[in-house]
């Protein structure tokens, strides 16, 4: 059920550089009721019959530059993308492990197994991990976007996650005796109430909780009408809706406008598939990946970018791409169609160019956020837990 729109002032602060820019500022009216979310987060304000262990759990892990999402539930857990960022400062495939096997020694009962691995695109700062995790972990299913052939860079250097990919692949062909399921999954091949089959969405109810999840893939690669959509991997990821009862998350990679656009379109007759609770902000906050109507769509109660932070000034990081960029902050704080939910105010920079390549420097401003917008790179690791009922609790680990 959608609620009350918020409003919310994002303020300009008299700290950090380049901050000449015009601030973002709207006036929160006070009439306006908070959602669940915006309230106390004291559980004696939870609705009555707020049951803690029916809640499915949704960990942004802190990998640095790029995803990697655990989805924990009662009777099993998935993991979206893998990635993570790697250089001389910092090993987010390393924290990616650590997290999980950290998880798995809390939740034994699982016994180390994934009931789905899913690969929105192959992009390293989202597969990076993958082989590891197949060998580190039992996996059940796997799904990814079915793209099996190297690609470069608009300079020419290999895509080194299109390598990653194709070795994924390779690693399903060369170990039968593991019995993983793989599924390809292409735009063409998802009906109009998406796709939904038990590959995607492999876990179920059980004794520990009575509620059923529901995975349902929207989107992956296309392969019509290719010279005018663009071979560009972002556009071709799996996006996938996940819902536990009342509560609901969308993952869209890194889909970026004109994939925004075609998935809009797709389903103009079913727009409640797009209509969440949780949104993981497109393309780690990229400004060409949120957008007004999507937002409008989705009408989300809290967003969560998975990015790296911006003390890392070195190539490939989020500091480097201008990340989170001030234009997809600006839809996610809009009056009319933004978050909906409040969060302590935090102060955080957000990016207004960045300086891939180093052709330019990056401009960064620092500004005071509280709409519930939560970053790993602001943050660390950001859980929420979702309980049936639709009730949301958010934790941040810090870094």
């Amino acid at each position: 059920m959608r609620l009350a729109v918020l409003a919310l002032a994002v303020l300009v602060c008299a700290c950090g550089a380049h901050d000449d820019a015009p601030p973002i500022e709207v006036k929160p009216d006070p009439s306006l009721t908070l959602p669940p979310i915006a309230r106390d987060r004291d559980p004696t304000t939870r609705p009555p019959g707020t049951d803690p262990a029916d809640a499915m759990t949704l960990h942004f892990i802190d990998i640095g530059q790029g995803d990697a999402t655990l989805l924990e539930f009662p009777c099993g857990a998935a993991l979206i993308d893998t990635g993570g960022e790697k250089n001389e400062l910092y090993d987010g495939e390393a924290a990616l492990y650590a997290y999980l096997d950290a998880f798995f020694a809390r939740r034994a009962d699982l016994n180390r197994t994934l009931d789905l691995l899913l690969i929105t695109h192959p992009h390293i700062d989202h597969n990076r991990g993958a082989l590891g995790v197949l060998g580190r972990y039992t996996v059940k299913n796997v799904v990814d976007n079915g793209a099996d052939a190297p690609h470069s860079h608009n300079d020419g250097t290999e895509d080194p996650g299109a390598t990653q990919q194709m070795a994924v692949h390779a690693w399903l062909r060369d170990h039968p005796d593991k019995n993983v399921q793989y599924l390809a999954i292409g735009a063409g091949d998802v009906p109009a109430e998406g796709l939904h089959n038990p590959i995607v969405d492999s876990i179920g109810s059980c004794a520990r909780a009575p509620t059923d999840p529901k995975l349902t893939a929207l989107w992956g690669t296309v392969t019509h009408d290719v010279d005018t959509y663009g071979d560009n991997p972002n556009n071709h990821s799996v996006v996938v809706r996940v819902d536990y009862g009342e509560a609901s998350a969308l993952f869209t990679g890194d889909l970026e406008l004109i994939g925004l656009s075609r998935l809009a379109d797709r389903y103009e007759k079913h727009p409640e598939l797009l209509d969440v609770d949780i949104y993981q902000v497109g393309h780690h906050g990229s400004k060409n990946a949120t957008i007004h109507y999507q937002m409008a769509l989705m009408s989300p109660r809290v967003a969560v970018i998975s990015m790296g932070p911006y003390e890392r000034n070195i190539p490939w990081t989020a500091r480097k791409y201008g990340h989170p960029h001030i234009v997809a902050l600006e839809h996610l704080v809009h009056p009319e169609y933004g978050v909906r939910g409040r969060r302590a105010p935090t102060q955080a920079m957000v990016g207004f160019r960045g300086a891939y390549q180093d052709k330019v420097t990056e401009i960064f401003q620092r500004r005071t956020i509280d709409r519930a917008i939560y970053g790993t790179g602001w943050d660390g690791t950001v859980v929420i837990a979702a309980h049936a009922n639709g009730w949301l609790d958010v934790k941040t680990l810090g870094r």
